[in-house]
């Protein structure tokens, strides 16, 4: 990680306002420091299979930590020198422990709330014993000596000497000089491990020294009557208006609450925060540090505010009495802020302080150990941290470390927050020189909630505030260059990599924190002072989820947990309501950055907290997903409930997006409530789903919302500049949402025909045969084989195809075929108003392509087939609602078959797939089965028919393909007396098959 240490009031850039610290940058390398590596690395050899540890062939894990610039040779690092190194093992299942994560924080979920109890997460998520077992055994065998695992398992210690460690992880130690005068050491070479352990193993920290870790503070100004800052003068002293109050040493200091700083009762009260010397009793959060802390200061401050908060130390690869003292008025301040913004918003409730080595001599494993020992413990609900490092400068083995450890923070339901930075869109600048736009870890983690800063004036409902962004600081933020689109930000910051900060507060130092610390060169006794940065800006959200954890409705409920999953939820449903949005200002601190907006925004994220609507959203009622045997509601029009290109359904309450859906990004869509849709026991939904303006090939996956994402697919298409659309079933889950995500960026469109409930006030299913009642090409059900153009076509169904005249939809296969430009096909009850949802979408000629549709039956038996363009149109019925037939269940979608990991289907061959027993599908009852079927791989022109094993191919297609296509579409088929249904190709193919659901 990094080393800046304290931000200095009037820029780190003014070395006069700097703290007497040393600050140790990661640089870009320069020509000389390069040379150096590669001279170091090349003494050392290349890498062998050495050490004892097998016949394995070694592989390097990561890489080499950066050089810093203008660094010099400064020999070859005393082989006796002892190395804290942490091999980092990934969990055993790292998909599961997301999973589980997303379910703990869905409500309705099953999971919702019901964390991990502490200390279960070893034997659940950690490493298997075996796993462990068998990497110690390597260390050993390299000649280490390995200690125990930790609690988690995540991490096994190992204290070396260079020459014990050179030897066992092949690479060199090499002594760099630092332009500031220091020596550190770095290996030259990514460490090496046997191949068959290093799969296991995320990273190697510990071998360098090379470090750049920042607190995000500005410096100090004194709260004395004759104090200024950048020119203001005195104020006139302020009457205590809010609880606790602020002793004589800040309201006879000449400076004005609310306007030169803000109490905690002001800050409380502006934020609708809880204000008394109560609040937060029995809660408990943690405070990241890497200093001393001065415990008169903290006395100091409590005696002022009048609270008695209980505040202890944990002490971390450290003891008590180790490290520089806090006396200089730099040393200590952070905690101090920290500490006593916390003191200050939540006096009832218990603060513990885990202190880790200085900052100046610290690791990337000792700051790890500090992180992995907050969780371990799980003595915190809530974790904050005011110190970070530029993204790019980290190691890669250091991120990944860290993100299995705030996975498991969220997996025991521990809500961490940390501070965005001070350097406004250039995070890097003071590490590395670099303007370019950065992030800061571990701000940036996507298991962290990332906190910006403002600039406030006034309290209560006459308070303002705009992006902090003077000459003490900036706002950090901007977009990750590690971590991939969060799912909770889908529609919210709609860009290609995770974007920070999550949210944002009080931050300006003009108008910023009281605070007590101690600087000998001023006073014996702790000084009163003003500070700011996002390093309170941290801490101050931090104490409005502890407030939100003691209220009754998370009593009730459950904690909050990992928080950005409710924050996001929070913001779709009411933004005005549970947001304070930032619209003005930028974080343009060394290089153009970000504008603040409406809505979320790169500088202040969704913005500042409005406690009370933020607890009523993020302490909900768990609420219970629908289950069991489900009736069908048809819609008398298909509703759209998402569209990317105008908002519809796509960013947040009150301020739409219009940006597509990036790739790898997720779309969160409300089915319940939404569209005609009841607002409950909803177990699913048929939607129509359309991606258009594609910007290459890609696929789309459906799922219902807090519950794994499966290997599935429901929509396929093959490059650029395509309009295609399908019919999905998709499960819906306690919280009324599904989930859309693309491989690559493309508006889409959801619109639904129809719903499930569990209940039996809608209609059921009758499965067919499949039979043709309308092709265009040969006089099927019309009596021209002209193709249609911009025209409708009446469809009889109902004493057509086996649909009795008691039936309320029919179920469709619609293909187009042999079309001439662009163009869509839409289905609709004869004698209805047409509508603006399309079913089947083109956009060129000579294409083939089906989709399933469930269209309501008009009144006089017939159903509406609008083209818009030129096509021929087939029509193949499938089954029909009615009051009579079988209920539908949901499943977990599944792959049933994939033929790219056996054969292809080939060419007028039929396939057999095992349906019944599979899944949750019972072994017998079985009557239909509702799959989405992919051929991809074509060899030529062709179509697939699908039906109950045992009875005759029908003449129907299901899907149509031209060569070299990947198509998908759903179908419903009827399941054989033995479980099993039948595929037929008429040209070679590859064919998936993936399952959503049975009738029965």
């Amino acid at each position: 990680m990094t080393k800046r240490v304290h931000a200095a009031l009037g820029r780190p850039r003014h070395t006069a306002d700097k703290t007497g610290r040393r600050a140790r940058g990661i640089m870009a390398a320069t020509a000389a420091a390069v040379a150096l590596l590669v001279a170091a690395t090349a003494a050392h050899g290349a890498v062998t299979d050495g050490g004892g540890a097998g016949s394995h062939p070694p592989k390097r894990i990561g890489t080499a930590p950066h050089v810093p610039a203008g660094a010099t040779a400064a020999g070859a690092t005393p082989s006796g020198t002892t190395l804290h190194i942490g091999v980092n093992l990934a969990p055993r299942d790292p998909k599961a422990l997301a999973d589980f994560v997303t379910a703990v924080s869905t409500p309705g979920n099953s999971l919702y709330h019901h964390y991990l109890a502490k200390g279960h997460f070893a034997s659940v998520f950690g490493p298997t014993p075996a796993t462990i077992a068998q990497v110690s055994q390597a260390l050993k065998a390299a000649g280490l000596t390995p200690g125990k695992a930790g609690p988690d398992g995540l991490t096994i210690p190992v204290t070396a000497t260079v020459a014990k460690a050179s030897d066992a992880f092949d690479t060199g130690f090499r002594n760099v000089r630092l332009k500031d005068g220091t020596t550190d050491y770095m290996n030259t070479a990514a460490p090496a491990l046997p191949a068959n352990i290093a799969a296991s193993v995320t990273g190697i920290v510990g071998l360098s020294d090379i470090n750049s870790i920042t607190s995000h503070h500005s410096s100090v100004r004194r709260a004395g009557r004759t104090s200024s800052a950048a020119g203001r003068g005195s104020r006139a002293v302020a009457p205590h208006a809010y609880s606790p109050g602020l002793c004589t040493d800040f309201t006879g200091s000449g400076l004005t609450d609310g306007t030169d700083y803000y109490s905690p009762g002001k800050l409380a009260g502006t934020y609708g925060m809880s204000s008394s010397a109560t609040v937060g009793a029995g809660q408990t959060v943690a405070v990241f540090e890497l200093e001393n802390v001065d415990a008169a200061s903290i006395a100091a401050y409590q005696s002022c505010v009048g609270t008695s908060t209980s505040v202890a130390t944990v002490y971390v690869d450290t003891a008590a009495g180790a490290g520089a003292p806090a006396t200089d008025g730099s040393v200590g301040v952070e905690s101090a802020l920290d500490i006593e913004d916390l003191i200050g918003l939540v006096p009832g409730a218990n603060i513990i302080d885990y202190q880790g080595v200085d900052a100046q001599s610290a690791t990337d494993q000792n700051v790890l150990d500090v992180y992995q020992r907050m969780v371990t413990d799980d003595q915190a609900q809530v974790i904050s941290s005011s110190w970070g490092v530029c993204e790019a400068a980290e190691n890669s083995a250091t991120a990944s470390a860290e993100n299995a450890i705030f996975a498991e923070a969220a997996a025991q339901g521990q809500s961490v927050v940390a501070a965005s930075g001070d350097d406004g869109s250039s995070d890097c600048y003071v590490s590395t020189g670099s303007t370019a736009n950065a992030v800061d870890d571990p701000a940036s983690q996507p298991y962290v909630t990332g906190v910006g800063g403002t600039t406030m004036t006034g309290s209560g409902s006459t308070a303002t505030q705009k992006a902090w962004n003077n000459d003490t600081g900036g706002s950090g933020g901007g977009i990750s260059s590690r971590w991939a689109p969060a799912v909770y930000q889908g529609g919210i910051a709609t860009t290609a990599k995770r974007a920070v900060p999550d949210v944002s507060a009080l931050a300006d130092p003009y108008t910023g924190y009281p605070i007590f610390y101690q600087d000998d060169s001023v006073s014996s006794s702790p000084v009163p002072g003003i500070i700011g940065g996002t390093s309170g800006a941290a801490p101050t959200w931090a104490a409005a989820i502890v407030q939100a954890n003691a209220g009754a409705a998370c009593q009730a409920n459950g904690r909050v947990g990992f928080l950005n999953n409710g924050l996001y939820k929070a913001a779709r449903s009411s933004y005005p309501t549970n947001f304070w949005d930032v619209t003005s200002g930028t974080n343009s601190v060394y290089a153009t950055g970000y504008t603040a907006a409406a809505g979320y925004d790169e500088v202040t994220g969704l913005g500042s907290p409005k406690e009370a609507g933020l607890i009523t959203s993020l302490c909900a009622a768990k609420g219970t997903a629908a289950t069991g045997a489900s009736t069908f509601h048809p819609l008398s029009s298909p509703k759209r409930l998402l569209d990317t290109r105008n908002g519809t359904g796509w960013g947040l309450s009150s301020i739409p997006s219009t940006k597509p859906l990036v790739a790898g990004g997720t779309a969160p869509v409300r089915i319940e409530g939404g569209g005609g849709i009841p607002s409950s026991g909803v177990t699913g939904v048929v939607l129509n789903l359309t991606v258009t303006g594609t910007t290459g090939a890609g696929s789309l996956i459906a799922w219902a919302d807090g519950t794994a994402k499966p290997s599935t697919s429901n929509l396929n298409w093959t490059g650029a500049g395509q309009t295609i659309a399908a019919s999905s079933t998709v499960m819906v889950a306690g919280d009324g949402v599904v989930d859309l995500y693309t491989s690559s960026t493309t508006h889409l469109i959801a619109d639904v025909q129809g719903y499930y409930t569990s209940d039996t006030a809608g209609s059921k299913y009758t499965a067919l045969k499949p039979a043709r009642l309308l092709d265009t090409r040969s006089k099927v059900g019309i009596s021209t084989t002209t193709k249609i153009t911009n025209a409708v076509v009446s469809l009889k169904v109902r004493g057509h195809g086996g649909v009795p005249t008691g039936a309320s939809s029919v179920v469709l296969n619609l293909t187009a075929t042999q079309t001439v430009g662009s163009g869509y096909l839409e289905a609709y009850p004869e004698g209805a108003t047409r509508p603006t949802a399309s079913n089947v979408n083109w956009s060129a000629t000579g294409t083939t392509i089906p989709n399933l549709v469930v269209v309501p039956i008009g009144s006089d038996g017939n159903v509406s087939l609008y083209v818009h363009g030129t096509s021929h149109v087939i029509a193949d019925v499938s089954g029909y609602f009615s009051t009579s037939g079988s209920a539908f269940h949901t499943v977990t979608p599944l792959r049933l078959l994939d033929t790219r990991t056996t054969t292809a289907l080939g060419a007028g061959k039929t396939l057999v797939l095992q349906i019944s027993g599979r899944d949750a599908i019972p072994s017998t009852g079985v009557k239909a089965v509702v799959l989405t079927v992919t051929v991809t791989g074509t060899t030529g022109s062709g179509y697939l028919t699908a039906w109950a094993d045992g009875g005759t191919r029908p003449t129907a297609s299901n899907l149509n393909w031209v060569q070299g296509k990947t198509i998908a579409n759903q179908v419903i088929v009827p399941v054989g007396s033995d479980g099993k249904v039948d595929f037929y190709a008429s040209s070679t193919t590859q064919v998936l098959a993936d399952v959503a659901g049975y009738i029965g």
